[in-house]
């Protein structure tokens, strides 16, 4: 796929992360997309990142335990070690974190 394509495919998957994160209405996160970066801020201020890497055509998730890296395979962003999807790593991570369950698929 094209660089150009890969990039509109990034800023597609921010813009419904964020559109899906500010649905969901949780009074403990306060959202912001700005600039190809999504922050997911907690109420004790520990913060989800989720940003594009143009470099890499790659969307790359910072959290407390560790950064994450996504390819886009298969019309899906999977992580490069885990093997995981964006949207179900996500929505673990913050599971745990809020204790209810929470689903960005």
């Amino acid at each position: 796929m094209a660089e150009q394509n890969i990039l509109i495919e990034i800023d597609r998957e921010l813009n419904r992360l964020f559109r899906h994160l500010d649905a969901l209405g949780i009074d403990e996160l306060d959202i912001d997309l700005a600039d190809g970066k999504l922050v997911i801020e907690f109420e004790d201020g520990v913060k989800f990142i989720v940003n594009r890497q143009s470099a890499t055509n790659q969307i790359w998730l910072a959290e407390p335990q560790g950064g994450w890296r996504f390819d886009f395979k298969n019309s899906q962003w999977i992580d490069d070690k885990r093997g995981i999807e964006l949207a179900s790593a996500l929505s673990e991570l913050m599971t745990a974190k809020l204790g209810q369950n929470i689903s960005l698929k």
